[in-house]
């Protein structure tokens, strides 16, 4: 009967549009494992850590566009996925959470490796269901917008009856087509805002790549001052170079520039900037309008326009709102600033801010660059390059800081570019298992940037207290040695990259006077 039970679920999942699957081996999902073994037309990545496994599945459904199963054990297995699902509810990813039970008979008694599983996801799943033998699976309910659980009650697994599961019995050949958002495409609150503000500002947070070209179009049309974060795919993208903004002092140099901004425009995921987070207070001072195919309006007082960007931004070409905007002074100030700012960087290139920038002139044009928590985001955003250089910058900021983020950027890597992260090492830290996949990943080309402060020094800046930065004097080298990677360590960015095949693990050790005297030198710009 264990049998029946695995093929019915693994079919359904396969029926939604699964086709690989991150398995934690264990004796109650042993059906499971078996099954997926041998079958045809699947990859099985093999993982013995589940929480590693779930943001590598998370990588991996956004390289393929596909959902993706995570097969675990019972007992406190299923709660290392959480954090995953929790990322996957606020980005609409198609987690699969296949966690393997004991029988109903047993919850409450305490049995070994027994708890109450059904509902342990509770808000951050979209379907859920607990499933026993000889019932049917209602895979098909789940809207694929977030993450699903299946839980799956087995009787005790027999290896003599797991060798006989039959492997021929799954249909894979249906094409995969997913289910979209409802259009809503909002047209009439946009043409409002737009006619109701006079000096807007365009914030852009992460984009989708197919969404990016609408969004330029519309932009050239609007000609209004745009800050785009480096997620979004349009930092570096020349047609719109006129217009870009800094975030830093944005308040105050636009209105020295006599540009007092009365409108913000939000387009795409909600942005990891200051100035988004400054509108939590501005309620009734001005006005702020959010677009996204995320269903969160990332404020307590602003509605959101919820629809799909590429095709709202088709339809928005009809609006016709003519009205120039008087931005120019502005404009004019920013260029000065960002020359300014890149002579900061040349004079201090050990500080922070001129390691990154340094580095993206480095990194090969059309890389994937993964951005893993707040350090990385936030100099990208100030100092990266603006050339040209086509990369595909991303991060994982739906819900995380620094939690799964090495699994994730190798869930995303693929063979056709070379593959980047940058991360810090509080960080790298916090997900030291993640190496353990590459060896299953071939052909691939990653290197891993840690940024070694030596601590959360994002904290120094908030709060004076030593126990916010965790201070360590550990370095990485031995960490490389361990997964067997090809190891640099870094005080100044080289002239020149090494060639290396596999994966590279470069340590990077700011000079922390260097990088506060660039804080101090941006200030009195």
């Amino acid at each position: 009967m264990n049998n029946q039970l695995a093929r019915n679920v693994i079919q359904q999942a396969l029926d939604v549009g699964v086709r690989e699957f991150c398995v934690c081996p264990g004796k109650r999902n042993a059906t499971l494992v078996y099954a997926l073994a041998n079958a045809l037309g699947l990859r099985v990545y093999y993982w013995p850590e589940e929480r590693s496994a779930a943001f590598f599945a998370l990588g991996r459904i956004r390289a393929t566009e596909r959902p993706v199963a995570v097969v675990t054990t019972s007992g406190t297995a299923l709660g290392n996925l959480l954090p995953a699902a929790m990322e996957a509810h606020y980005t609409h990813l198609p987690l699969l959470l296949m966690t393997a039970d004991r029988p109903r008979r047993l919850r409450g008694t305490g049995a070994p490796q027994c708890a109450e599983q059904p509902g342990i996801f509770s808000y951050y799943v979209q379907f859920t269901q607990d499933i026993a033998l000889e019932e049917k699976c209602y895979l098909d309910k789940w809207s694929l917008q977030g993450p699903a659980h299946l839980n799956i009650c087995f009787e005790e697994p027999e290896e003599e009856e797991c060798q006989k599961i039959c492997h021929d019995a799954f249909k894979i050949d249906q094409p995969f087509i997913p289910k979209k958002a409802p259009d809503y495409p909002g047209l009439s609150e946009f043409e409002e805002f737009l006619r109701a503000v006079h000096f807007p500002v365009v914030v852009i947070g992460s984009l989708n790549p197919t969404e990016r070209e609408g969004v330029v179009q519309f932009l050239l049309g609007l000609k209004a001052p745009i800050y785009a974060e480096g997620t979004s795919g349009l930092r570096e993208e020349p047609r719109l170079a006129h217009w870009h903004v800094s975030i830093d002092q944005i308040w105050k140099n636009s209105a020295e520039a006599d540009y007092h901004i009365d409108g913000v425009l939000r387009i795409g995921s909600i942005p990891t900037c200051r100035i988004w987070r400054d509108l939590e207070e501005k309620q009734g001072i001005l006005k702020v309008c959010s677009i996204s195919d995320l269903p969160f309006s990332g404020l307590s007082w602003v509605d959101l326009i919820f629809a799909p960007l590429k095709e709202f931004f088709e339809k928005a070409q009809t609006i016709r709102v003519d009205r120039h905007y008087p931005c120019e002074n502005w404009l004019k100030k920013e260029k000065i600033l960002e020359r300014n700012l890149i002579e900061i960087y040349l004079e201090e290139p050990t500080a922070e801010a001129g390691l990154i920038h340094q580095l993206s002139k480095l990194i090969p044009s059309q890389s994937l660059v993964y951005l893993g928590n707040s350090l990385p985001v936030r100099e990208w955003d100030l100092a990266a390059t603006r050339a040209p250089k086509y990369f595909n910058v991303t991060a994982s900021r739906g819900l995380c800081g620094i939690d799964g983020q090495i699994s994730t950027f190798l869930g995303l890597s693929t063979k056709q570019h070379e593959n980047w992260a940058i991360i810090g090492d509080l960080t790298a830290l916090y997900d030291l298992v993640a190496p353990w996949i590459f060896e299953q990943l071939t052909g691939l080309n990653a290197n891993l940037v840690i940024i070694n402060n030596r601590g959360g020094q994002i904290f120094s800046r908030m709060f004076s207290s030593p126990a916010f930065l965790n201070r360590h004097d550990l370095q990485f080298g031995s960490l490389a040695d361990f997964w067997k990677w090809h190891y640099e360590k870094w005080e100044i960015v080289p002239n020149h990259l090494r060639q290396v095949s596999g994966a590279r693990l470069i340590e990077i050790i700011p000079d922390p006077e260097a990088t506060k005297r660039v804080c101090q030198k941006i200030k009195k710009l």
